[in-house]
């Protein structure tokens, strides 16, 4: 048995790690190697979860790496579903959500795990997200306006109010310091989750099918008085892609992922209408 084995099996994990996926054999298989890879030095589990059965993913993924738990979803449950799923039966003091697409180092995740042990009132963390070619992704933002996803998936970002709405949401015009600081949002592709938090605040709201889910988590953080936080010294690399942008508002009609993304948003505004955003300005975290 593996020294990566063991850690997998400790008794009480440190990190309980959860994947959805769909439809994504190939970028799963990679992860999973590059976790085995990252000799990550804490007690952990993981939980894969499969939107997609009869994929071929379930199979490979027991075949190759017998330390994952898989669980097949009866469907394609959607994101903060799928994630409720692994979360319910997670067993670790905290949960780190890691999507296919991420590729993970020796050190980055250990650099999560001991903020989260240095500050009990954090209810989430996440990394600095980078390209292939080490340039930083946009993986923080501010609650967003009814604007949010006109601006955000189509033409319209690229006009100057546009554009101006945009660098806003996306925390561009913050100069985020190379420091934790609290933030609004962080993107779901890479968070690392308190499980004393979740069980005050709760799971996700599967309402939500896919996009912005993890607003709404960050936003019910803010509310509890948990803080949300971004790490940027710990870094993943994120083979991000935009499936739901669009260029032209006829082409929602043939894109499944703007129109879930339109309808989340629709969602969002309509349960917090009226209400007053619980956080607004970034600070740095001691």
């Amino acid at each position: 048995m593996s020294d990566n084995q063991l850690k997998v099996r400790g008794a009480d994990p440190k990190v309980s790690f959860v994947t959805v996926c769909y439809r994504t054999p190939g970028l799963v298989r990679m992860l999973l190697k590059g976790i085995e890879a990252a000799d990550l030095k804490f007690d952990y589990e993981y939980i894969l979860v499969n939107n997609a059965p009869g994929d071929g993913t379930t199979e490979m993924v027991k075949e190759k790496f017998p330390w994952v738990q898989v669980i097949d979803s009866p469907r394609n449950v959607g994101f903060g579903a799928g994630n409720n799923i692994a979360l319910k039966i997670a067993r670790g003091t905290y949960a780190m959500l890691t999507n296919p697409d991420l590729t993970v180092f020796s050190g980055e995740l250990e650099k999560l795990v001991k903020f989260m042990d240095d500050h009990a009132d954090v209810a989430l963390c996440g990394p600095a997200l980078l390209n292939p070619d080490g340039e930083r992704q946009d993986s923080c933002y501010r609650f967003p306006t009814p604007m949010y996803a006109f601006y955000r998936r189509s033409f319209l970002g690229k006009l100057p109010s546009g554009r101006r709405y945009v660098n806003h949401f996306l925390m561009r015009d913050a100069r985020l310091p190379e420091r934790p600081s609290e933030v609004d949002v962080l993107m779901a592709s890479a968070i690392m989750l308190r499980r004393s938090a979740l069980n005050e605040i709760g799971l996700f709201d599967e309402k939500f099918f896919m996009y912005l889910e993890e607003m709404d988590l960050c936003r019910r953080a803010w509310e509890k008085k948990w803080r949300v936080v971004y790490i940027p010294h710990a870094k993943l690399v994120h083979y991000h892609q935009r499936e739901s942008n669009i260029d032209w508002p006829w082409r929602i009609i043939t894109n499944r992922p703007a129109r879930a993304h339109i309808a989340s948003a629709l969602y969002y505004f309509r349960k917090y209408w009226g209400k007053q955003h619980p956080h607004l300005h970034p600070r740095q975290v001691d």
